[in-house]
């Protein structure tokens, strides 16, 4: 959990430092700040939006603008006039807000007051007594407690939901478990969605309506048939992925699969390496295009680092279906042959409980290393034309 949080606030802080560098001074849109441990004192007014980044980020002062804060350990106790837009792992905002939050993280805790919305993903939530919400609350957690006042609606989708504050509009809650403590006052109705009642304390008070929708029953354990037509279906899938694969890559695949026979160990490692890398690149690119715009580029990335790890899954059916042909004597079988072959057999150790889940992500990390080995050496011409296999015949 530290590494992979220090990583990130490291690649926000180098995103910041990069752009203090490439903008002029007074041509700035914005104010950027980072470092390990930043504060911006009690006494400071920043007249401009703020991108601040850190392991702890206090912000104390005044922010005359909106902030956007990503961390470990963030805490807002000043004043920001604008809206924040926050990212870490513990988020606490004591001070005042004049426009929405929108939060993600570990735990996210509001106890100060926010004119407009909050928006909020987490693993847990908690309003605070002297939090107050000038609108709506849309909340995601693990578990949500609203104290405080809301002033107008409450969406929640949670395990488990707790109320002892006030609502002035409708409460809408997804929740395993729903309950009213002493001193919650709800205005309006509580539609709520739980095959549990409500826990109504009796210093509760709901002047609307309650009304519980129960969620469908849960299908039913489906049989070895199931099992048997999802299996087929995978390898149909698969196959049709590979087909377009080795159609479009003409020579990036076929190499792949001989990089891969000839270095497995070598391109687990990549594999590995890549799989951590690509994500936080499109993450940190992320983070750049809300400063400077194009983070729809970082969204595209995704699908495009999907269709590599699945293409990986590919190469590796294909250099195992090529290792089972060899051993029976028919090496020189098509790659198309190779690689449903390939497939079967992967797909069976994939049904083994665990350990078919384990050999079907190291087949997608060789395969995927398999692919960025050959795609360097290929641009580093180290891959000679002698070598290089002709167009496959699926």
């Amino acid at each position: 959990m530290n590494r992979t949080t220090g990583s990130g606030w490291l690649a926000a802080a180098l995103i910041l430092s990069t752009l203090t560098w490439i903008l002029p001074n007074g041509a700035s849109a914005a104010v950027l700040r980072h470092a390990e441990n930043f504060v911006l004192p009690r006494s400071e007014t920043i007249h401009d939006d703020l991108y601040a980044a850190g392991r702890v980020v206090d912000v104390q002062g005044t922010v005359d603008g909106d902030l956007i804060v990503a961390g470990q350990t963030i805490t807002i106790g000043g004043v920001v006039t604008g809206d924040v837009i926050a990212a870490g792992r513990d988020i606490t905002i004591s001070g005042s807000v004049g426009g929405s939050v929108r939060a993600t993280g570990s735990a996210v805790s509001i106890d100060g007051t926010v004119a407009h919305d909050v928006v909020a993903g987490c693993g847990n939530f908690v309003s605070g007594p002297h939090a107050s919400i000038g609108r709506d609350a849309l909340v995601g957690a693990g578990t949500a407690s609203l104290g405080g006042k809301v002033s107008r609606d409450v969406r929640a989708g949670t395990g488990s939901a707790t109320f002892s504050g006030s609502v002035g509009g409708t409460v809408y809650a997804h929740a395993r478990e729903v309950r009213l403590a002493d001193g919650a006052v709800l205005e309006h109705d509580l539609f709520y969605t739980s095959r549990n009642a409500v826990e109504k304390a009796p210093g509760a008070t709901v002047r609307g309506k309650i009304e519980q929708r129960v969620p469908p029953p849960e299908h039913r354990r489906r049989g070895p048939l199931h099992a048997v037509l999802h299996w087929i279906r995978m390898i149909i899938g698969f196959t049709i992925l590979g087909l377009l694969f080795y159609l479009v890559f003409t020579r990036l695949g076929p190499r792949s699969v001989d990089t891969l026979g000839r270095a497995p160990l070598p391109s687990l490692g990549i594999g590995i390496v890549l799989a951590l890398l690509l994500p936080a690149a499109a993450a940190s690119l992320f983070i750049l295009g809300l400063m400077v715009g194009g983070w729809w580029v970082a969204l595209g990335l995704m699908p495009l680092y999907l269709f590599l790890v699945a293409s990986g899954y590919v190469i590796a059916a294909t250099s195992v279906g090529r290792w089972i042909l060899a051993r029976a004597g028919r090496g020189g079988a098509s790659i198309g042959w190779a690689m449903v072959l390939g497939l079967v057999a992967l797909g069976l150790l994939g049904a083994i409980p665990i350990l078919g889940k384990l050999v079907c992500v190291a087949a997608s990390l060789c395969g995927l290393g398999a692919v960025g080995i050959t795609w360097f050496r290929t641009r580093r011409g180290t891959v000679t034309a002698g070598t290089a296999p002709a167009s496959p015949a699926v």
